[in-house]
Protein backbone atom coordinates (compact mmCIF):
# COMPACT_ATOMS: atom_id res chain seq x y z
CA UNK A 1 0.00 0.00 0.00
CA UNK A 2 1.34 3.43 -0.88
CA UNK A 3 0.18 6.91 0.03
CA UNK A 4 1.41 10.11 -1.51
CA UNK A 5 2.55 13.07 0.60
CA UNK A 6 2.89 15.79 -1.96
CA UNK A 7 5.91 16.58 -4.16
CA UNK A 8 6.44 12.97 -5.16
CA UNK A 9 7.07 11.59 -1.65
CA UNK A 10 5.47 8.32 -0.75
CA UNK A 11 5.08 6.26 2.41
CA UNK A 12 4.86 2.53 2.14
CA UNK A 13 2.86 0.78 4.85
CA UNK A 14 3.49 -2.90 5.27
CA UNK A 15 0.50 -4.99 6.29
CA UNK A 16 2.66 -7.04 8.73
CA UNK A 17 6.20 -6.59 9.92
CA UNK A 18 8.32 -9.14 11.88
CA UNK A 19 8.76 -6.57 14.69
CA UNK A 20 4.97 -6.45 15.04
CA UNK A 21 5.04 -10.15 15.95
CA UNK A 22 7.53 -9.50 18.74
CA UNK A 23 5.54 -6.49 19.96
CA UNK A 24 2.34 -8.55 19.99
CA UNK A 25 4.02 -11.31 22.00
CA UNK A 26 5.39 -8.82 24.54
CA UNK A 27 2.00 -7.11 24.93
CA UNK A 28 0.26 -10.47 25.37
CA UNK A 29 2.80 -11.50 28.02
CA UNK A 30 2.42 -8.21 29.93
CA UNK A 31 -1.36 -8.48 29.84
CA UNK A 32 -1.28 -12.04 31.20
CA UNK A 33 1.16 -11.10 33.98
CA UNK A 34 -0.98 -8.12 34.97
CA UNK A 35 -4.15 -10.22 35.03
CA UNK A 36 -2.45 -13.02 36.99
CA UNK A 37 -1.09 -10.58 39.60
CA UNK A 38 -4.39 -8.73 39.94
CA UNK A 39 -6.39 -11.94 40.34
CA UNK A 40 -3.97 -13.68 42.71
CA UNK A 41 -5.40 -16.28 45.03
CA UNK A 42 -5.50 -15.03 48.66
CA UNK A 43 -4.25 -18.38 49.97
CA UNK A 44 -1.35 -18.30 47.51
CA UNK A 45 -0.47 -14.75 48.60
CA UNK A 46 -0.46 -15.80 52.28
CA UNK A 47 1.73 -18.81 51.45
CA UNK A 48 4.12 -16.53 49.57
CA UNK A 49 4.33 -14.17 52.54
CA UNK A 50 4.91 -17.02 55.02
CA UNK A 51 7.60 -18.39 52.67
CA UNK A 52 9.27 -14.94 52.64
CA UNK A 53 9.17 -14.92 56.46
CA UNK A 54 10.82 -18.37 56.48
CA UNK A 55 13.50 -17.15 54.07
CA UNK A 56 14.10 -14.14 56.34
CA UNK A 57 14.55 -16.51 59.31
CA UNK A 58 16.84 -18.80 57.30
CA UNK A 59 18.95 -15.85 56.23
CA UNK A 60 19.20 -14.74 59.87
CA UNK A 61 20.46 -18.19 60.91
CA UNK A 62 23.03 -18.25 58.13
CA UNK A 63 24.24 -14.63 58.28
CA UNK A 64 23.12 -13.19 61.62
CA UNK A 65 20.11 -11.12 62.60
CA UNK A 66 21.57 -7.73 61.65
CA UNK A 67 22.46 -8.90 58.15
CA UNK A 68 19.02 -10.44 57.73
CA UNK A 69 17.30 -7.22 58.74
CA UNK A 70 19.43 -5.32 56.24
CA UNK A 71 18.53 -7.82 53.50
CA UNK A 72 14.77 -7.83 54.17
CA UNK A 73 13.97 -4.29 55.33
CA UNK A 74 12.39 -1.87 52.86
CA UNK A 75 14.19 1.38 52.15
CA UNK A 76 11.73 3.14 54.48
CA UNK A 77 11.28 0.24 56.92
CA UNK A 78 11.25 0.58 60.69
CA UNK A 79 12.38 -1.78 63.48
CA UNK A 80 10.55 -0.55 66.57
CA UNK A 81 12.58 -2.35 69.24
CA UNK A 82 15.83 -0.76 68.10
CA UNK A 83 14.41 2.48 66.65
CA UNK A 84 16.05 1.63 63.34
CA UNK A 85 14.63 3.65 60.47
CA UNK A 86 15.45 2.75 56.90
CA UNK A 87 17.64 0.35 55.03
CA UNK A 88 20.66 2.63 55.29
CA UNK A 89 20.66 2.69 59.11
CA UNK A 90 23.90 1.42 60.66
CA UNK A 91 23.78 -2.34 61.34
CA UNK A 92 24.49 -1.89 65.07
CA UNK A 93 21.17 0.03 65.41
CA UNK A 94 19.26 -3.19 64.68
CA UNK A 95 20.23 -4.74 68.02
CA UNK A 96 17.54 -4.14 70.61
CA UNK A 97 17.82 -3.08 74.24
CA UNK A 98 19.95 -5.82 75.85
CA UNK A 99 18.04 -5.57 79.13
CA UNK A 100 14.83 -6.70 77.41
CA UNK A 101 15.99 -8.83 74.50
CA UNK A 102 18.19 -11.89 73.99
CA UNK A 103 21.93 -11.43 74.41
CA UNK A 104 23.73 -10.18 71.31
CA UNK A 105 25.39 -13.56 70.93
CA UNK A 106 22.08 -15.45 71.04
CA UNK A 107 20.50 -16.90 67.94
CA UNK A 108 16.99 -15.63 67.30
CA UNK A 109 14.35 -17.68 65.55
CA UNK A 110 10.70 -17.05 64.92
CA UNK A 111 7.69 -18.68 63.35
CA UNK A 112 4.53 -17.00 62.13
CA UNK A 113 1.28 -18.14 63.74
CA UNK A 114 -0.86 -15.95 61.50
CA UNK A 115 -0.53 -14.14 58.18
CA UNK A 116 -2.84 -11.94 56.12
CA UNK A 117 -2.44 -10.22 52.77
CA UNK A 118 -4.54 -7.34 51.40
CA UNK A 119 -6.76 -8.16 48.42
CA UNK A 120 -4.53 -5.88 46.33
CA UNK A 121 -1.62 -8.25 47.00
CA UNK A 122 0.79 -5.46 47.89
CA UNK A 123 0.58 -5.31 51.71
CA UNK A 124 0.49 -8.01 54.37
CA UNK A 125 1.46 -8.90 57.90
CA UNK A 126 2.71 -11.84 59.92
CA UNK A 127 2.91 -12.39 63.64
CA UNK A 128 4.11 -15.19 65.84
CA UNK A 129 6.49 -16.36 68.56
CA UNK A 130 10.12 -15.22 68.74
CA UNK A 131 12.65 -17.43 70.54
CA UNK A 132 16.34 -17.24 71.37
CA UNK A 133 19.12 -19.68 72.18
CA UNK A 134 22.86 -19.52 72.78
CA UNK A 135 23.47 -21.41 69.51
CA UNK A 136 21.74 -22.73 66.38
CA UNK A 137 21.15 -26.09 68.05
CA UNK A 138 19.28 -24.57 71.01
CA UNK A 139 17.80 -25.00 73.46
CA UNK A 140 15.43 -22.25 72.34
CA UNK A 141 13.41 -20.27 74.85
CA UNK A 142 10.45 -18.05 73.89
CA UNK A 143 10.94 -14.39 74.73
CA UNK A 144 8.25 -12.51 72.84
CA UNK A 145 5.53 -12.12 70.26
CA UNK A 146 6.50 -10.30 67.07
CA UNK A 147 4.56 -8.58 64.30
CA UNK A 148 5.98 -7.75 60.89
CA UNK A 149 4.23 -5.68 58.23
CA UNK A 150 5.34 -6.48 54.70
CA UNK A 151 5.05 -4.46 51.47
CA UNK A 152 5.54 -5.81 47.96
CA UNK A 153 8.28 -3.85 46.22
CA UNK A 154 8.28 -2.76 42.55
CA UNK A 155 10.45 -5.80 41.72
CA UNK A 156 7.75 -8.11 43.17
CA UNK A 157 9.71 -9.09 46.30
CA UNK A 158 8.35 -8.64 49.82
CA UNK A 159 10.29 -6.35 52.19
CA UNK A 160 9.18 -5.43 55.68
CA UNK A 161 8.17 -1.88 56.52
CA UNK A 162 7.57 -2.47 60.26
CA UNK A 163 8.88 -5.02 62.73
CA UNK A 164 8.42 -5.16 66.50
CA UNK A 165 8.40 -7.69 69.32
CA UNK A 166 6.70 -7.55 72.69
CA UNK A 167 8.95 -9.08 75.34
CA UNK A 168 7.07 -11.59 77.51
CA UNK A 169 7.90 -14.49 79.82
CA UNK A 170 8.15 -17.97 78.31
CA UNK A 171 5.27 -19.17 80.52
CA UNK A 172 2.91 -16.48 79.24
CA UNK A 173 3.83 -17.24 75.64
CA UNK A 174 3.34 -20.99 76.13
CA UNK A 175 -0.09 -20.44 77.73
CA UNK A 176 -1.13 -18.14 74.86
CA UNK A 177 -0.01 -20.60 72.17
CA UNK A 178 -1.72 -23.56 73.91
CA UNK A 179 -4.97 -21.61 74.24
CA UNK A 180 -5.18 -20.06 70.78
CA UNK A 181 -3.05 -22.30 68.56
CA UNK A 182 -3.21 -25.86 69.93
CA UNK A 183 -2.10 -27.37 66.59
CA UNK A 184 1.10 -25.32 66.72
CA UNK A 185 2.14 -27.11 69.90
CA UNK A 186 3.95 -25.42 72.72
CA UNK A 187 7.43 -24.26 73.33
CA UNK A 188 7.85 -26.71 76.25
CA UNK A 189 10.58 -28.55 74.32
CA UNK A 190 12.56 -25.33 74.30
CA UNK A 191 12.69 -25.29 78.09
CA UNK A 192 14.14 -28.79 78.39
Amino acid sequence: MRFGIGAGRQIRLASWHPNMEILSAVLLFLASVTMTFAAADPAALKAELVRTEAEFFGYALAHGFNEAVHAYIADDGFVANSLTLGRDAPADRVTTDPAKSPRRTDVIRWQPLHAEVAASGDLGYTWGVAESAPGKEGPFKPYGIYVTIWKRQPDGKWKFVYDAATILSADRIDAFVREHFPKAGTTEKAKE
